[in-house]
């Protein structure tokens, strides 16, 4: 009996096709667009049921030999409505017009077409439509009278591209003797040969003979599943399928070489950044001991304001002022030293800026030619509120050998030792000036004004004093300055390099959206490979032999 064959097979045809067109929007590459079209194109016709069409004159047998084609007897009882009557499983595509339906699952997805006599001008212009798109055409012949045949004229009508298939069935030929029925296949090959310009197989299909039908019905799926039938119209499919993985193949091939290049670009360029680094920490050491060399400058100008702030004789100013001159002291030198590394941190980072810009502006071409990635001018404003970021870390970090070696403790101690001589020498110097005043207002002058004399005396002795104290300060600064520079030397080592590195990383950190760009591209294309590889691989098996 009649049925759909390659049913698995066109269901996992279809699929893996589309799953092949469904890649293409994913590789997102344009020049895909068009040879996806004719796959999309077979996908459709893998889709529409495969038609059977019978024609041929009014009484040649074309119902019956239907009904024995599908094994049952509805076709040829069936009553006649119109020009043809369309045997179909189920309705598949919406339109029941002139369609009869019989539950027989091998018809699923087939479609015969049981026509009138096609002799008429009303039939031959609705069975053309049907012919043009018809798998296989059986054209009935009456044995009794094959040359009046009207399939003939149909036929020629059409040029053969038409229809896929076509063949003859001879009926009736029980009615006649056996050699003229034989006879009859060279003359119906004849008529081909004349009116179609074209040579049909015929076959002499007689009702009443089951095996006659048998081998009948086997041509017929033959023609139906074979080469020309369905099979065309699945290797359609897989050959454009085909077609449109060697394009995406191309595309995501080109896609890796340009993907290794990019990895190789950025990598270049990371080893160009990587030795500008290893320059940079070069000069660390050098510029690490310039920077701890500030201490050494900061000692005088340190000297100079504490013997400013503690004056140069006796006076209650520098009594008052002794209790903070330590915390003042510990605060000046950190400011000096930290002002001083700062100006030539800054000076630094001018010429960091300027090597960076200059190598930005030599990458800045290379990257749109490479990459096709436009990086813009170098942004020296971030690069610049990095670095001032950095700075004021280095600032902040400056203050910690300070506080670690109490400089304010031992400064304040030498400073507060003074308090007590001092106050004595105040409070002594007060004493005699408030007696002579006494004196004076009870009008011993004399007295009052020796009394005057001896305060002086007094004072300029705590002054010699004062000078002779105040030349400990530059002991004590140099020990300050000795105790700093020991303790900031390795440290600011530190932090210099840290600031180096950080910097750099900091221009590293501008070819982010490039480097993101080349891994997204690199992340993205091993997956899009693995499955059109897979898609290939599963379209290949799911269509042997074809």
């Amino acid at each position: 009996m009649l049925k759909r064959c390659y049913r698995t097979q066109e269901s996992l045809v279809r699929y893996w096709a589309q799953q092949a067109v469904e890649l293409c929007a994913d590789i997102d590459d344009s020049t895909l667009s068009e040879p996806a079209q004719p796959v999309l194109q077979n996908i459709q016709q893998l889709n529409t049921p495969r038609r059977i069409i019978v024609i041929g004159g009014a009484k040649s047998g074309k119902s019956a030999l239907l009904s024995h084609m599908i094994g049952s007897a509805v076709p040829a009882a069936a009553e006649w409505e119109g020009n043809y009557i369309r045997w179909r499983y189920r309705c598949e595509d919406g339109d029941a017009a002139a369609s009869r339906f019989l539950p027989i699952e091998t018809l699923e997805g087939l479609e015969l077409v049981d026509t009138a006599d096609c002799s008429t001008p009303a039939v031959q212009g609705e069975l053309r439509h049907l012919i043009s798109g018809a798998d296989v055409v059986i054209a009935v012949a009456d044995a009794r009278n094959p040359v009046q045949s009207p399939a003939w004229d149909l036929l020629a009508s059409l040029p053969e591209s038409e229809y896929a298939a076509c063949m003859v069935a001879l009926t009736h030929t029980d009615m006649m003797p056996a050699a003229a029925a034989l006879e009859l296949n060279d003359t119906l090959r004849q008529i081909c040969r004349e009116r179609l310009v074209r040579s049909l197989p015929v076959y002499q299909v007689c009702p009443t003979s089951a095996q006659g039908v048998e081998v009948f019905t086997k041509r017929v799926q033959d023609a139906l599943s074979g080469q020309r039938g369905v099979r065309s119209a699945i290797r359609a499919v897989v050959n454009s399928a085909v077609d449109l993985m060697y394009k995406q193949g191309s595309v995501l091939k080109v896609r890796g070489d340009v993907a290794r290049t990019d990895s190789g670009f950025l990598a270049g360029i990371e080893q160009e950044i990587d030795n500008f680094l290893a320059h940079q920490l070069l000069g660390v050491p050098a510029c690490a001991a310039n920077y701890a060399d500030a201490v050494r400058r900061a000692r005088l100008p340190l000297r100079r304001r504490l013997r400013h702030r503690f004056g140069y004789f006796l006076s209650p100013v520098t009594l008052l002022r002794l209790e903070h001159m330590g915390a003042g002291a510990e605060e000046y030198f950190c400011a000096a030293v930290r002002d001083d590394v700062l100006t030539l941190q800054l000076d630094s980072d001018q010429r960091f800026m300027h090597s960076c810009s200059l190598h930005w502006k030599h990458v800045r071409p290379r990257m749109k030619q490479t990459l096709e990635c436009e990086i813009g001018d170098f942004p020296e404003k971030d690069i610049a509120a990095e670095l001032e970021q950095l700075r004021s870390g280095m600032a902040h970090d400056l203050r910690a050998p300070f506080k670690r070696q109490q400089v304010r403790s031992f400064m304040s101690k030498f400073f507060k030792a003074q308090a007590g001589w001092m106050q004595a020498f105040i409070i002594i110097c007060c004493f005699l000036l408030v007696v002579a005043g006494l004196l004076g207002f009870v009008g011993q002058d004399m007295l009052a004004a020796a009394t005057v004399g001896v305060a002086a005396g007094v004072w300029l002795l705590g002054s010699l004093a004062h000078l002779i104290i105040a030349r400990g300060i530059q002991p004590l600064v140099n020990r300050a300055e000795g105790v700093i520079f020991d303790n900031l030397k390795p440290r600011i080592n530190e932090l210099v390099k840290g600031v180096v590195v950080s910097r750099v990383s900091a221009y590293r950190r501008l070819y982010t959206a490039p480097r993101r760009k080349v891994a997204e591209h690199e992340a993205t294309l091993q997956p899009l490979m693995d499955r059109h590889s897979e898609v290939y691989r599963q379209l290949r098996a799911a269509s042997p032999h074809l």
